[in-house]
């Protein structure tokens, strides 16, 4: 399943990859989240099914889930240049392999300076507080590329935005699944900057979620929305232009801020993986 927003220019790469790795029985779909380009002619002429959707990955996400009953859905990002290896044969191998309910694809990205920000310091400092059974899933935990078993998928609503990938991880650690990390390589990809909306909305869910299962009381949520505010508008400025170093000493201060003190770690019934 291939979410995709305007991604004339990539997503016939990952759609023959997907077809490639396909077996008997297969889907290759590409959602197509509100594009105004000619995404989905080009989706088609590469061999894909293709779906008119929503605008959000999320929300695509949730559509696309709405059709499959295969035990397994794989999720591809559309915005793939290269890569060294068949990324969706490598989570197939991977998922086939083990007993993990979900694999993460980890890699590295063809620039080296890449900068993982709003994992880096909104991500993981809010996981590890709220919900340290989650776990490490590799230095792309909130990667686009990961086969999920549809089971853990049934009977829940995607958030609409790019909150998708951290409701994903929190909320199969929270059904007693488990999660595996399958290196792809190296992946050169046309990724685009979000300002801080992706940042924004990767931290919002996990307070969400948090709230959610009550683990943050709802009168220490706007402290905790106000953390959220100065990391985001902390990481928002980084461009490349500025230089490695100079980035990341603004990461490693975003990141040492200090935490709000409200709000509850894994509640004592709770199981910690």
């Amino acid at each position: 399943m291939i979410p995709a927003h305007n991604e004339e220019a990539t997503v016939a790469t990952i759609v023959g990859q997907a077809l490639q790795a396909a077996q008997p029985g297969d889907r290759v779909l590409v959602v197509d989240s509100g594009s105004t380009d000619d995404t989905a002619r080009r989706a088609r002429e590469a061999g894909a099914e293709v779906l008119d959707g929503p605008l959000g990955k999320g929300a695509a996400m949730q559509l696309a889930v709405s059709t499959v009953d295969h035990e397994w859905t794989c999720f591809l990002d559309s915005d793939v240049v290269t890569s060294e290896r068949n990324v969706p044969a490598l989570l197939r191998e991977t998922a086939a392999g083990g007993t993990a309910d979900q694999v993460v694809g980890d890699f590295e990205y063809d620039h080296p300076g890449t900068i993982l920000a709003s994992t880096f310091t909104i991500y993981e400092p809010l996981t590890s507080r709220f919900f340290p059974e989650v776990g490490y899933h590799g230095a792309h935990a909130l990667s686009g590329f990961r086969a999920v078993r549809t089971r853990y998928l049934r009977d829940v609503e995607l958030p609409p935005d790019f909150g998708v990938e951290t409701f994903l991880n929190i909320s199969l650690a929270l059904s007693g699944g488990r999660a595996d990390v399958c290196h792809l390589g190296v992946i050169g990809s046309r990724y685009r900057f979000h300002g801080g909306s992706m940042a924004t909305e990767i931290g919002t869910r996990i307070l969400d979620l948090a709230e959610a299962h009550g683990r943050l009381d709802p009168a220490d949520r706007p402290e905790w929305d106000q953390w959220l505010a100065a990391g985001v508008a902390a990481i928002a400025p980084n461009t490349a232009d500025q230089g490695r170093s100079a980035i990341l000493s603004r990461l490693f201060s975003t990141v040492r801020r200090p935490m709000p003190t409200g709000g509850t770690q894994t509640p004592a019934h709770s199981t910690s993986r």
